[in-house]
């Protein structure tokens, strides 16, 4: 914001002291804006910039609502590719997804989600957001059979908590580290994402993982 200039007459300081002290007064149930400084230490600020860039919504907030539950994906469409080298296109379908959070307390969660019917390990994340909007940042350890190749995702999931299930789903997966595949035959490379969202807008809640 341009800085306006004060014309000092002492009605105009009164009343400026008035707003200064109006503006700094926050209300208690008033989210505070940004991104955690634990989430901070999740996600760098590059990864966040090239995320959004490729279309994902980052919900901030430090008042995350409850999402605890069990999530179907369907179907999980690529919005975004990891650039123009990706061998898959934007609207490429793939297997189902379903996420099952649970144990929040208060912006920490975990999560366990498959692919198809292949399970993944339990992961902890931290939730940004407000009202019914949220951000998960986790990062996931998983190994890709039966090339037997270990790697690290940090996974970022965003969403609209709905009375059907998330409104908007999108996930994106940034690969962070794998011990092979140097030529990037198999996975995606270091430091490259995709962003995935559900294709009808909403996934549904069901009652089963």
């Amino acid at each position: 914001m341009k800085n306006s200039l004060n014309q000092f007459r002492p009605g105009f300081l009164v009343m400026l002291g008035v707003f200064a002290l109006a503006g700094g007064c926050k209300k208690d149930n008033e989210p505070t804006s940004g991104l955690s400084a634990k989430i901070q230490t999740i996600v760098p600020q590059a990864t966040l910039d090239d995320l959004k860039a490729k279309g994902i919504r980052i919900n901030e907030g430090s008042a995350p609502p409850n999402i605890e539950g069990i999530f179907v994906v369907n179907p999980m469409r690529l919005l975004s590719p990891y650039n123009s080298d990706d061998t898959y296109s934007k609207g490429r379908v793939i297997d189902d997804q379903t996420y099952k959070f649970y144990e929040q307390s208060g912006s920490t969660i975990k999560m366990e989600f498959k692919e198809g019917t292949t399970k993944r390990p339990v992961s902890t994340g931290e939730l940004s957001g407000s009202g019914n909007k949220f951000t998960l940042f986790i990062n996931t350890n998983q190994t890709l059979m039966p090339e037997n190749i270990d790697y690290s995702t940090l996974r970022v999931i965003s969403g609209e908590i709905g009375t059907g299930g998330i409104i908007n789903f999108q996930t994106a997966t940034t690969l962070t580290k794998k011990n092979g595949d140097s030529k990037n035959l198999i996975l995606i490379p270091i430091n490259q994402a995709r962003v995935w969202e559900d294709g009808d807008q909403l996934a549904k809640k069901v009652s089963t993982y």
